[in-house]
């Protein structure tokens, strides 16, 4: 049974939201299954953030200086100047998956304490919405 609620967590880390019906068909306790789906996203979200973050840091100092620039007026660029930090923490939370948006915050150099607000909050939230549904 524990083996079935550690699927649900790993795979949080790839699908997002997408795991809390698979882990109701596999037909887990619908509370189990949130709280795998949600330590498993805000887990990997926290050890991401703070060890990509430092990571992306160095690389783009050291072998990207500029690119920061370029980003900006990518079309990705201009994508997060119309949704912002709050569209990625929300697109992102409940239908890409951590992975993805988290790969996205760091390449297009968001502010990390602002995207972690929103997505750990947008995270809880969506993620009780699809269990209570």
């Amino acid at each position: 049974m524990i083996l079935e609620y550690a699927l649900v967590f790993v795979l949080t880390i790839v699908a997002g939201g997408w795991s809390i019906p698979a882990g109701i068909l596999f037909g887990l306790d619908p509370l189990g299954v949130y709280l795998a789906a949600t330590l498993g996203s805000v887990g990997f979200t926290l050890l991401a953030i703070s060890v990509g973050g430092r990571w992306r840091d160095r690389l783009q100092e050291r072998f990207f200086p500029g690119a920061e620039d370029r980003v900006a007026s990518s079309r990705a660029g201009e994508i997060m100047d119309r949704w912002g930090v709050v569209g990625l923490a929300t697109v992102g939370a409940t239908l890409l998956g951590p992975t993805v948006t988290l790969m996205a915050a760091l390449v297009l150099g968001v502010d990390r304490k602002r995207f972690l607000r929103w997505y750990l909050v947008v995270t809880v939230v969506s993620f009780a919405l699809l269990t209570a549904f």
